[in-house]
């Protein structure tokens, strides 16, 4: 195919409701129009250049509309279903997009589990954003099958969006705590065990020291609002819960943090682990995302609950005062723009498409 070809793609929506697929693509078009790129699979078809169409479950169309058809990989027995109709029409178009192996499994039954396998194995191109991500879908198409990609993330543009404000207090040190914090669930992050080791750490400070801090957090969900409040997270810390931004406005508000921390209990793309690195904020990850261990491998913990957090919430605090080394909690920026190098990750995947490839059978 030729590079200067403009494509055209569908892109399995995940929902069957006109109305939310609607939206779905007024919110992208939208963004599209203004330059902004959000870094998830939505913005895919924009990165490589494409011209895009959003799909309800269930909808009729012709395929051959389509240069390749995209979807997640979601467990719904009626998405699956409509994917495995689709790929029985044109299986060489069918690109899947595979997510963290906990959130599928967590909600898949045995039926969507068999739909999951037979559409790997037979799909055009299964891409994913980690090798924990293409591990899980080899393991459920009992084949390898899938390809690790770069992900649209723009470097230069989260520079320049996400610029600090000047009207802030120098003295203020402003750490965001979490994106998001997760209460309940099977995402739940021990969200009181991080305000613990944060007050901890205070308590050895001199009061002028410790009055310096402002800590801010989001929730994503009305249940993990509900169980902040019941539970009384933040009061020792006086958090503020930040409402939900949509991107540009999330980009200033990061750009004016001063440390970052974000510490999924699975193995996610690390959208927030990127913007941080890419605006060389400090701050302390789960190594269970394969792009934190990437951009911020001296500021690890295994999980958050992890003991040694104690003490790298302690030494971050330090380094923030400037009472001790901050260098280990700082991201690997040479590393930060290869990952965001926007156009060379597009140009690469772009290849991977030079030759249509069907499934495994």
């Amino acid at each position: 195919m030729s590079s200067h070809q403009k494509l055209h793609c569908g892109f399995v929506s995940g929902w069957d409701s006109p109305w939310r697929t609607f939206l779905v693509r007024a919110k992208y078009l939208l963004m599209w129009a203004q330059r902004i790129v959000y870094p998830d699979v939505f913005c895919i078809p924009y990165w490589l250049g494409w011209k895009c169409d959003f799909i309800r479950i269930g909808a009729r169309f012709n395929p051959d509309n389509y240069d390749f058809i995209l979807s997640e990989l979601n467990a719904g027995v009626g998405h699956l279903d409509y994917l495995r109709e689709l790929i029985k029409v044109n299986p060489g178009k069918i690109i899947i997009l595979p997510g963290p192996q906990e959130i599928f499994e967590s909600n898949a039954t045995k039926v969507a589990q068999g739909l999951a396998t037979w559409i790997l194995r037979r799909a055009g191109h299964v891409w994913a954003y980690s090798e924990a991500a293409a591990n899980f879908a080899d393991e459920c198409a009992q084949a390898p099958v899938a390809k690790v990609i770069p992900w649209p993330f723009d470097y230069a543009e989260t520079r320049r969006r996400g610029r600090p404000r000047r009207n802030r207090r120098p003295e203020t040190i402003r750490i965001l705590l979490g994106v998001p914090l997760r209460f309940v669930g099977i995402a739940a992050n021990a969200p009181p065990f991080l305000e613990q080791c944060f007050a901890e750490a205070l308590a050895a400070l001199p009061p002028a020291a410790r009055n310096r801090f402002q800590f801010y957090a989001m929730v994503y969900t009305q249940e993990d609002e509900t169980a902040w409040r019941q539970t009384g997270f933040g009061q020792r810390l006086e958090v503020v819960l930040e409402p939900r931004k949509n991107y540009v406005h999330f980009l200033r508000f990061l750009g004016n943090c001063d440390a970052v921390l974000t510490l999924p209990r699975f193995s996610v793309l690390g959208r927030i682990t990127f913007l941080a690195a890419a605006l060389g904020k400090p701050g302390i990850f789960t190594e269970n995302v394969e792009l934190s261990r990437r951009l911020y491998p001296r500021s690890l913990v295994e999980s958050a609950t992890d003991e040694q957090l104690r003490d790298r919430v302690r030494d971050l605090l330090f380094g923030l005062l400037d009472l001790g080394p901050l260098e280990p909690f700082l991201p690997d920026i040479p590393a930060a723009q290869e990952v965001g190098d926007f156009a060379g990750n597009a140009a690469k995947v772009r290849e991977l498409l030079a030759a249509k490839v069907g499934g495994v059978g």
